[in-house]
């Protein structure tokens, strides 16, 4: 929610200088704003005008950007002798000699025994960035008004890359009050983003290193395989993805007091986004080449996996329109507090799409599409819409703000639904005791600054699902059906799913508990909650118990139910000592789900069902070891074809070989169990310190890692891996493709790594300059600071970055940013 308004795309990158105020709820209050905040809500208010002669302030900061963590590869000696071994088990004839191996590891002939790093030679040791605000706030009784600019350039970490990123932000918010009952306001954002991606691939960059980037006379090379070399995919050579965004957010508000009934009023507003994505990928064949050493000569390779330039145009665009009024009633009646209201609200959103192919270009001069071939070419577009309209209110009740008690109700309707399931009634109700305004309270416990009990109940619908699933819907088959005798290829369509008439809402039921407490006037402060939250009625299908040989295409039904329960705990301490003062804050929380329901067939066993373990709790074979001689692998249930070295699995239905029935379900997933944070904030004169740390535990990641001749893989796997009478190898034999079909390659729980880790997320140093200076500086502030986010890390994963969430690791990597800035206000 950003000023009240739900629904705002991009609030992500609303200038950090703009915002006045976050806050998120995640009990049963969130339940009054609806569908959308059955995950919780976040809330966001931006900066308003304010009473008094015009401030002006900008601010600036200069950064420079470098990888987290880059994965260790395996060196040219290493891998040599891995890929000796790995040809010897296949029963092939070893393609390196010791002595050429000694070249690898010793350096001692580069040009004919190279070891080089793709890592390091493609990607970039830093990158910078910076980034700019201005903006101007003021205002008179009658009229206050708040504007900003903002410009970001980010670069990209290959070199010679054509990755750039840039935005442009304009906000603005006025208020004016046309009489002594009546306001209206008129809020602006635009936001641009223009980005130039380049085409290269993390994957790529696996290259083995007895290739370099370029040969010693400055060609690039062609790698291994397709003529892959990201280090000229990632430049023009192989064209360019061009990614533009442009938003608008516009909002009119007003709010009217009654005049007449004490306490009563109106309010409402209109606000209007629009979206606009324009993509245009141009991609262009480039040339690398491989070396003949008997012949020294340089062979051209074509790389890029096309011969002929083409181009992809798209289009997409996006509006919506929100209506909300609502009837307000605050009053205070000596010790009684009511504030109620009742609201009517009204959401539709539209959406299309346009894309165009052409290829065969002639020439790399002209990347439009008329210059393209006419043969081949494709257009394809869609549209879409979709409408909420809401009714709820809100009764709070306070009895010397002691006793406090809120009850709110939610009449939901939406498009997603047939007629008859369009509605859903979702009732939610708080109360709170302030137990610290008791007189018993104040006059034996004084230094309990604040105690309060909490507890809340609510129910939020959920309609984020697919639309139209209680219609028949047929697919537009695009490669057609072949008839008559010539076999000739027509258009047809398909039906798809079959339809569902009773799909109706998701419900989420959350229950809450909490207490907050501050004691010796901040010196020692906590909160506690513990939270229960259900969601039933999620939307399944019944595929685990049909067999998978019928072949039905089975309707999405209202069966699920997900339970999801913990608890947070925050703890904080500030002290306050002459010039110095400072606040630790930490905090803990701790959430598991559980399936409760599925649809689950009868006879799959206890071990494979879903039901009772965490949500995307996966099937996995149990790894207990590594076969370490043909005694053990003899003796032991194993998969076809296991050999020594291989990883040893349960057999969990003790029928005495290894098959999927041996597959449990694995109470890990990459969703971590237990988040934690630590603040600390310091200020001395006019110096202040403030640190942020992150992590998880709980957390697991799966890896599906191949150890091809073809491509290098990580060192520490490699080096560790089993060879022939090891008997505490920390890895099996490794699998050489990304599939199950090689013992060690199952997917297994050998493979999932545990990601837990902690992280220095930010820290950062300022200055700010006494006030003696800015009156002779004639400034109304000057603020100077560096700072540094994901500076440290602690962890156990080590092959990548811990929250890395891709299987094979290779993915654009987490940033470690200095920055330098000043903000001045005039």
């Amino acid at each position: 929610m950003v000023d009240g308004s739900q629904g705002v795309s991009g609030w992500q990158r609303i200038n950090s200088r703009d915002i006045e105020s976050i806050s998120v709820l995640k009990d049963a209050s969130a339940a009054i704003y609806g569908a959308r905040a059955a995950n919780g809500v976040i809330l966001i208010t931006t900066k308003r005008g304010v009473t008094g002669k015009p401030i002006i302030s900008y601010s600036a900061n200069f950064g420079i950007s470098q990888p987290t963590r880059l994965p260790e590869l395996a060196d040219a000696a290493t891998l040599a002798q891995y890929i000796n071994d790995l040809l010897v088990s296949q029963g092939q004839s070893k393609r390196y000699t010791d002595a050429e191996i000694q070249k690898f590891g010793d350096g001692s002939d580069p040009v004919n025994y190279p070891n080089y790093n793709w890592y390091n030679d493609v990607i970039k040791k830093s990158t910078g960035q910076s980034q700019h605000n201005l903006s101007i706030r003021g205002g008179t009784e009658a009229v206050k008004y708040s504007a900003s600019g903002s410009y970001t350039n980010e670069g990209g970490i290959f070199k010679d890359g054509v990755t750039k990123f840039k935005t442009y932000a304009i906000r603005s918010n006025l208020d004016a009050r046309v009489n002594k009952y009546l306001k209206v306001g008129l809020d602006l954002n635009n936001y641009f983003q223009n980005g130039d991606y380049a085409r290269s691939n993390f994957s790529a960059l696996r290259q083995v290193p007895f290739y370099p980037v370029y040969w010693p006379n400055g060609l690039p090379s062609a790698g291994i395989e397709g003529g892959q070399n990201p280090a000229i995919e990632a430049t023009s050579a192989w064209g360019n993805d061009n990614n533009k965004v442009e938003r608008i957010v516009i909002k009119v508000s007003f709010d009217l007091t009654i005049p007449w009934v004490k306490g009563l009023g109106v309010d409402g507003y209109f606000a209007y986004n629009k979206d606009e994505t324009e993509r245009k990928l141009w991609q262009t064949p480039f040339t690398v080449y491989n070396y003949d050493k008997a012949n020294d000569k340089y062979i051209p390779v074509t790389g890029g996996g096309i011969l002929l330039p083409q181009l992809t145009q798209s289009r997409a665009d996006g509006r919506g329109t929100l209506y909300n009024l609502r009837l307000k009633y605050d009053k205070q009646f000596q010790d009684h507090h009511i504030s109620t209201f009742i609201a009517l609200e009204q959401s539709e959103s539209f959406s299309s799409s346009f894309s165009a192919f052409r290829k065969n270009y002639l020439s790399q001069s002209i990347d439009e599409l008329f210059a393209g071939s006419l043969i081949d070419q494709s257009t394809g577009g869609t549209s879409f819409e979709s409408s909420r309209k809401n009714y709820f209110g809100r009764v709070s009740y306070g009895f010397r703000d002691k006793y406090l008690a809120d009850f709110n109700f939610r009449y939901d309707g939406s498009s997603n639904f047939p007629k008859g399931n369009q509605w859903g009634f979702f009732p939610g109700a708080s109360i709170a005791w302030r137990v610290s305004q008791e007189k018993f309270m104040k006059k034996n416990l004084a230094f309990i600054t604040n105690l309060k009990l909490r507890a809340s109940y609510g129910q939020i619908g959920n309609d984020a699902i697919a639309a139209f699933q209680n219609l028949r819907l047929y697919t537009l088959n695009a490669l057609g059906y072949t008839t008559g005798i010539a076999q000739t290829a027509t258009q047809g369509l398909a039906a798809g799913v079959s339809p569902n008439p009773n799909i109706t809402w998701e419900v989420a039921k959350i229950k809450n508990i909490g207490l907050d407490a501050s004691l010796w006037n901040g010196l020692l402060g906590f909160e506690v909650d513990v939270f229960n939250q259900t969601r039933s009625n999620i939307l399944a299908t019944r595929d685990l118990a049909v067999p998978a040989y019928t072949g039905l295409i089975l309707p999405s039904e209202n069966i699920g139910v997900v339970e999801n329960k913990g608890i947070e705990v925050v703890v904080s301490h500030t002290q306050r000592f002459n010039n110095l003062s400072y606040k630790i804050a930490g905090n803990v929380a701790y959430a598991k789900s559980n399936v409760v329901n599925l649809s689950e067939p009868q006879n799959v066993p206890a071990w494979q069902k879903a039901q009772g373990h965490i949500l995307q709790a996966e099937l996995m074979y149990e790894a207990i070891g590594i076969f370490r001689t043909k005694e053990e692998l003899a003796a032991n249930p194993r998969w076809p074809g296991a050999k020594v070295g291989d990883l040893i699995y349960r057999d969990v239905n003790k029928n005495g070989v290894i098959d999927a029935a041996d597959r449990v379900r694995t109470d890990k997933t990459n969703i971590p169990e237990v988040t934690f944070g630590l603040n600390l904030s310091m200020n001395y004169k006019n110096f202040s310190l403030w640190a942020n740390v992150a992590g998880a535990t709980g957390v697991w990641q799966y890896y599906l890692l191949d150890f091809r001749i073809s491509t290098n893989n990580l060192a520490e796997v490699i080096r560790n891996r089993y060879t022939t009478g090891s008997m505490d190898s920390k890895y099996p034999l490794l699998p050489t493709v990304s599939t199950e079909s090689e013992p060690s390659g199952l997917h297994s729980t050998f493979w999932m790594r545990n990601a837990s880790y902690a992280r220095l997320k930010t820290l950062e140093l300022s200055y700010t300059l006494p006030d003696l200076l800015l009156t002779k500086l004639r400034l109304s502030s000057l603020r100077v600071y560096l700072n540094g986010n994901n500076l440290f890390t602690v962890d156990k994963l080590k092959w990548v970055d811990p929250e890395n969430i891709s299987q094979n690791g290779s993915f654009y990597p987490q940033s470690k940013i200095y920055n330098v800035g000043v903000n001045v206000g005039f």
